[in-house]
């Protein structure tokens, strides 16, 4: 993967994805939600978006070793999302790390009210299995969840995510080039705060602490 270009597709789809969200909270503000686009907020952390449904954000569902899986099934937590996949050779391993380390920053009651989760956007080589174990070797809390290239797709769209298969003359046969921000979802389900790709650990914990 060629990290200028990753480290620029993720700029562009991190100033898309809140573009994107200020237009369908500006064009819903007249409607019975009463939105305002002054309800995106952006801190030291990452930017938070109210979701719209249908438009940005929400609820989806992949699979978790074929078994079906939604987002709000862990309602009532933090659900901290990341989209890649397993086969990745440094952004995915390098930001998993990251995460993981703000999630070893957090007490015992703290982590137990978050549900990191990551979504591969690599069905094709990431199944249930491989997909747990890779996941779990970052930190025990965290799921791999996966789906069809289109339920994949679909989800990404909603967040504002973005990858591309390009194809390579490594062992590997593909790479993919994707946008590396975290989505950190409200324990009630309607707000996202996109922390941006260069996250730190403590950046993690206190966007979590924020939230609880």
């Amino acid at each position: 993967m060629n990290k200028p270009a990753t480290f620029i597709i993720g700029l562009l789809a991190f100033a898309v994805g809140i573009a994107v969200a200020k237009y369908y909270v500006s064009s819903n503000s007249a409607q019975s939600d009463g939105m305002q686009p002054d309800m995106i907020t952006t801190d030291a952390n990452g930017t938070t978006v109210p979701v719209i449904a249908g438009k940005f954000g929400g609820d989806f569902t992949l699979t978790q070793g074929g078994t079906p899986l939604k987002l709000s099934d862990f309602s009532g937590k933090l659900v901290l999302v990341y989209f890649g996949y397993a086969s990745c050779p440094d952004i995915c391993p390098t930001s998993l790390a990251i995460i993981s380390a703000g999630l070893r920053e957090l007490s015992a009651e703290q982590l137990a009210q978050v549900q990191p989760v990551f979504v591969s956007v690599d069905p094709e080589r990431d199944n249930g299995e491989k997909l747990m174990a890779y996941a779990k070797h970052f930190h025990p809390a965290f799921i791999g969840i996966t789906g069809t290239p289109e339920e994949v797709q679909q989800a990404a769209r909603q967040y504002g995510a973005f990858y591309a298969r390009v194809e390579s003359n490594s062992a590997m046969g593909y790479l993919i080039d994707h946008t590396s921000q975290s989505y950190l979802l409200s324990k009630d389900g309607k707000s996202v705060k996109i922390l941006p790709h260069n996250i730190t650990p403590a950046m993690v914990a206190d966007s979590i602490r924020q939230g609880l």
